[in-house]
């Protein structure tokens, strides 16, 4: 009586284990389930200004959701992402150049910084007005037309060290 009683312990307890086994790896199986990927592409293109290829600059991609990506203008004016970019619509700036999507400042050749020739509505994703539609198969190759005048004064937005703050007088 004693054995009987003792095989079917052991037979329940058997079971329990083979139940939390499943379980555990149905929880780990479905730790994956649900994650959203977000596609990705790889954007290209070319910066004109009045109507020449623009160079020395970068290009700035930017979504306060989903991040962005900065890429230096070629000597034809033309950029490519490294790396693939989420799709999304990026507002779009233009800067100084520095290290690509990837790259390490080490790791690049730097060019010639022309971001003081950036007219100053550019400077800013918020008051570009540049917009990039980023979308799964498109092909994702932008032109950004600009137009305008650099800021007088070396380096752009400011006021150089020798011109008063405008309203102030020396």
């Amino acid at each position: 009586m004693i054995l009987v009683f003792l095989e079917t312990v052991e037979r329940s307890m058997s079971f329990q284990i083979h139940k939390i086994l499943l379980l555990s790896i149905g929880l780990l199986v479905c730790s994956g389930c649900g994650k959203e990927t977000v596609p990705s592409e790889i954007v290209a293109g070319k910066v004109l200004l009045n109507g020449k290829p623009f160079t020395g600059v970068a290009v700035h991609f930017y979504n306060p959701k989903v991040g962005g990506g900065a890429f230096n203008l070629n000597e034809q004016g033309e950029f490519t992402s490294p790396k693939p970019l989420p799709v999304a619509e990026y507002m779009v700036s233009l800067d100084r150049p520095g290290p690509n999507q990837g790259e390490t400042p080490a790791d690049i050749e730097w060019p010639e910084d022309k971001s003081g020739e950036v007219p100053t509505k550019y400077r800013s994703s918020g008051t570009s007005g540049l917009v990039a539609r980023v979308a799964v198969g498109e092909g994702n190759h932008f032109v950004f037309e600009i137009s305008g005048k650099a800021p007088k004064g070396k380096g752009g937005d400011g006021p150089t060290p020798f011109e008063p703050l405008p309203g102030y007088s020396s």
